[in-house]
């Protein structure tokens, strides 16, 4: 269907009345696609099925070049891309099924051959390869799992659309079959991401080929302003993304608001060394120097911070970072902010021991913001 819209675009170029499929692909994109490839390849030699399967092929290889370098600007890195097609290439597909049979989880019915998932908690038998003898979407899903539990992997962690949530037990029923025990496997839905500018959404639509591109996004709010944004809310609520709330350069902005926090704190450390002092790893008597409330309501903020991440690797709910990150980065502005109403409650005083007790505190503060941003994949800048 990708192949035969590009090819229709292409025709309309010259005939603006050959027909589009009714089912084909709408949207710019399709043009720039038919475009490109008409600039690339001569098509006027071939008949229509050799035309349409090289736009297919060449639109899905363009596509999947956009797709990855979105991903790498976004800092989402694959050590392997898997292909579908490359599974039934190297006849994965065949030896699964063997294996499976092997077990005695399969069998015969209607010409077509089906998985025993019943028996390990689906609410019904599945059919894996129909009686025309194609593999269905489960067999190449059931065979990419247990290819990569062969390689050696202790723990797989998937990510879906919220759509897709009565086939966790379908899956997980499947290689349970197969002796993979069910907490190899965890499943994350993803529930959809709405955005808004000028206080109106930003309708989009896959039939009418109306969207937002990861690549348009962050052109627009820039890489770490979205992936802090969308790390805000569970993966399994509803986000709304306002587009003109993190483009702005002021605490309204969950991101520079952290970020401001790790600037202002390498000023501040900037600041003292221009009058000799440095930052110590400790001294004496600091428990007396730092007695201030807010002073240990930060210090109780960040000895949360290792059990945090440790909850946050068994849950692998990463929002919760984010709202940590926020919190700290608060404490420590309305701290400073003390200061700047009473020089003796300022960081950098004119007593050197205080100065020197609050330095070692502001200075966790900054290694704990940013180490918090870096595994979220977030900068932390030393100037704002």
């Amino acid at each position: 269907m990708l192949g035969e819209s590009i090819w229709a675009r292409m025709k309309q170029k010259e005939n603006p009345n050959f027909v589009f499929p009714e089912n084909g692909y709408h949207g710019d994109y399709i043009l720039d696609l038919a475009d490109t490839i008409a600039k690339e390849i001569d098509l006027s030699s071939k008949n229509p099925d050799e035309a349409v399967a090289l736009c297919a092929q060449d639109g899905k290889e363009m596509m999947l070049t956009e797709i990855q370098r979105a991903l790498d600007r976004f800092r989402i890195n694959f050590d392997v891309w898997s292909s579908e097609e490359d599974l039934h290439a190297s006849g994965l597909l065949d030896q699964t099924l063997d294996s499976i049979q092997a077990k005695g989880h399969l069998y015969d019915r209607e010409g077509a051959v089906w998985i025993k998932t019943s028996q390990f908690g689906d609410d019904k038998d599945r059919v894996i390869r129909k009686s025309d003898g194609q593999y269905t979407y489960f067999a190449s899903d059931i065979a990419y799992h247990l290819e990569k539990h062969r390689r050696g992997f202790t723990k797989a962690i998937n990510i879906w659309g919220a759509d897709h949530h009565g086939y966790v037990p379908r899956v997980k029923a499947a290689l349970l079959s197969h002796g993979i025990p069910e907490n190899w496997l965890s499943v994350l839905l993803i529930q959809l991401v709405k955005l808004w500018e000028n206080g109106q959404e930003l309708r989009m639509s896959k039939r009418a080929g109306s969207f937002v591109t990861l690549q348009e996004l962050l052109d627009e709010v820039g890489v770490d302003a979205a992936r802090f944004v969308f790390l805000t809310k569970s993966h399994d609520s509803p986000l709304d993304v306002d587009m003109d709330l993190i483009k702005k350069q002021d605490s309204d902005n969950p991101v520079y608001y952290v970020q401001y926090a790790h600037a202002r704190i390498c000023s501040i450390i900037r600041k003292a060394a221009s009058e000799g002092i440095a930052v110590l790893d400790h001294i004496d008597g600091i428990s007396e120097k730092l007695a201030l409330k807010e002073e240990m309501a930060i210090i109780r903020t960040m000895s949360e911070f290792p059990a945090l991440l440790e909850d946050i690797s068994k849950t692998l709910e990463a929002h919760r970072l984010t709202y940590y990150l926020t919190h700290l980065a608060a404490s420590f502005h309305r701290y400073f902010n003390m200061g700047l109403k009473n020089s003796e409650l300022r960081v950098v005083t004119e007593d050197k021991t205080l100065t020197q007790a609050r330095l070692i505190l502001v200075s966790g503060v900054k290694i704990v913001i940013a180490n918090g941003l870096r595994l979220l994949g977030v900068s932390a800048p030393e100037k704002m």
